[in-house]
């Protein structure tokens, strides 16, 4: 059995190899050994499996460059739901062997195993094994997996040997891996970290930590890059969150309202709310969605709705509503009674799992997610509809007269945000 002094804190990442092609491959046994890209949707790619990697494709690479290079490629569009319903199989078959389970996105975990030797019967490399064996076996695609004394250290370990491979770092041996380990490739020491560190002449994680603590203070480096720090040199400082996240299928919102109207900007309003219920509800569990329907119901019980779908993941209503504009005339017809709407937000992704996209469509819909989890927190101390979009406030605009009328001076003031147009 394997020294337990190596490992004060056994820590487990597994880390899916190519998950969304690997899942694509998996479902179709046709797809087996060939390049798949996912991403046809969006005219990009946003997964590739390794044979592709292989001929020279890579991640957000036009479609036309990828038939290009690879004229043999097989290109599907992405399936959220059955990458979602992997996901859910994976935490479950690791939540068989421990209950200390994160679910850091959707084709990632750890597992905190300390303690299990004894009571397993088995050395923590062999419970790693055996949980990467049942994982490769269930689901029919391969992990790369990961052993250290830290969360960080057990993600550079899942990321050496991929695909398929297992790797442990037990405390002595900690340099050895740094040492060939870049900067960059350190979880939380990408992108601005990673520059900031290289220019002042840190290329590999061995050099950071070995780095003084006045040196850290000269250097400008922040709590979350001193915890890396820590981590790296074998101090587990970062906490594992535990505990089952059971991720919606769908979110859906409906609304009656009453008299019934023929009134396009005031059915659209009505619309928009539950546009705008549906995105707070998307924020609170920390998801977004790749596709919506929409439905407009006739004063006679008939309904009229559409399908959509979206390239990028979104739970900004602005967005939504945006290409709900664009396809509301589909459904809507302007000498016809309705008396309700309804939308329903489908193929959920966690927000960690939002990959990026070629044109930078995912950097601007970051800002607009920070505008609203702000609106967010206005309308929980306020009450709500403190704030919502102007293109709600038809919607609202009987209500709150009622409520006025009703509270009097204690009627809360309202905030609309100014809806011009369109919003791309």
């Amino acid at each position: 059995m394997e020294r337990t002094s190596s490992y004060p804190r056994a820590i487990l990442h597994f880390d899916g190899d190519a998950f969304f092609a690997s899942v694509e491959q998996a479902k179709d046994w046709r797809l087996r050994g060939r390049p798949v890209v996912t991403g046809g949707e969006r005219g990009a790619a946003t997964s590739l499996s390794y044979e592709a990697k292989a001929r020279g494709v890579h991640r957000s690479m036009p479609m036309r460059d990828i038939r290009r290079i690879c004229p043999d490629v097989v290109v599907v569009s992405s399936d959220y739901t059955s990458y979602s319903i992997f996901a859910r199989r994976m935490y479950a078959i690791v939540r068989e062997y421990t209950d200390a389970v994160e679910e850091y996105s959707i084709d990632e975990c750890f597992a905190d195993i300390t303690g299990l030797e004894q009571s397993l019967g088995m050395s923590y490399e062999e419970i790693g094994k055996a949980i990467k064996a049942k994982l490769e076996t269930s689901l029919g695609i391969t992990f790369g997996v990961g052993l250290s004394v830290t969360k960080t250290l057990a993600k550079v370990a899942s990321k050496h040997r991929k695909p398929a491979g297992f790797t442990t770092i037990p405390v002595e041996e900690i340099e050895d891996y740094l040492q060939q380990t870049e900067i960059y490739d350190v979880w939380g020491l990408g992108g601005a970290s990673g520059t900031h560190l290289r220019a002042s002449g840190v290329t590999t994680a061995l050099e950071y930590i070995q780095k003084d603590e006045g040196w850290l203070k000269d250097h400008g480096i922040v709590k979350p890059q001193r915890a890396t720090w820590l981590e790296l040199r074998g101090h587990s400082v970062l906490s594992l969150g535990s505990g089952v996240r059971a991720l919606p299928h769908s979110v859906m919102k409906t609304r009656t309202f009453s008299p019934p109207s023929m009134d396009r900007a005031y059915i659209f309003a009505q619309l928009s709310k539950n546009v705008e219920a549906a995105c707070v509800k998307l924020r609170k569990e920390g998801v977004k969605a790749h596709a919506l329907s929409f439905y407009l119901k006739t004063q006679e019980f008939t309904y009229h709705g559409i399908q959509m779908e979206f390239p990028v993941a979104l739970s900004a209503p602005s967005q939504l509503l945006a290409h709900i504009q664009t396809r509301f005339d589909e459904v809507y017809v302007s000498d016809i009674l309705y008396r309700a709407s309804g939308v329903t937000l489908r193929a959920l992704v966690p927000d960690t799992a939002v990959t990026l996209d070629l044109f930078g469509e995912f950097d601007q819909l970051s800002e607009k997610q920070e505008t609203f989890v702000a609106l967010d927190a206005l309308n929980k101390k306020f009450g709500r509809h403190t704030v919502f979009l102007a293109s709600s406030m038809q919607a609202l605009g009987t209500e709150t007269k009622e409520r006025f009328l009703r509270s009097g001076p204690q009627f809360k003031k309202r905030i609309n945000i100014p809806y011009l147009g369109v919003v791309t």
